[in-house]
């Protein structure tokens, strides 16, 4: 006869491996705040300009995705190229400047897609020690009169940030 100790033992096994599937089953998912902590700008380019959807914040790993939604091969350049760009993923071609040093542009035929992925940080005015938000200008250096921009929102140090 199986004493209560006995059954005791032979259900903590299937428990406690339970348990320990249970704690695996989030493992690689990332979680809200990661997901949080990635934000994405798109960018579509027709013939006759440039459309934005979405923002950043300082600080945030951001993408992103630029497609080309026009008839002819088109461009973009921006002075955060020359600063932050972490990695391209796609169809762009990266344009160098003079003697193949740094990133002037990239360029994106008909019908393609490119991903950019940057994290801008925070710079405080070291007057006031303000940060504001700031316009990340860029433009097509194939066609001089597509211009654009997108914001980079800063919430600390403001009337009503965090």
């Amino acid at each position: 006869m199986r004493s209560s100790a006995d059954n005791f033992r032979a259900l903590m096994f299937p428990i406690a491996v339970g348990a320990i599937a249970l704690a695996g089953v989030g493992v690689g998912i990332p979680s809200t705040v990661q997901a949080q902590d990635q934000m994405t700008i798109e960018i579509t380019i027709t013939d006759k300009g440039y459309d934005v959807k979405g923002h950043t914040m300082p600080g945030t790993l951001t993408k992103i995705v630029v497609r080309n939604q026009g008839t002819m091969t088109h461009g973009i350049t921006s002075p955060l190229f020359k600063e932050t760009i972490i990695n391209r993923e796609g169809d762009g071609v990266e344009i160098r400047g003079p003697k193949g040093k740094g990133i002037r542009a990239y360029h994106v035929e008909p019908g393609k897609t490119m991903t950019l992925t940057f994290k801008k940080e925070s710079r405080p005015d070291p007057a006031t020690g303000i940060s504001e938000t700031s316009q990340v200008p860029f433009w097509c250096d194939i066609h001089t009169h597509m211009k654009g921009e997108f914001l980079v929102v800063e919430t600390k140090g403001e009337v009503g940030g965090g």
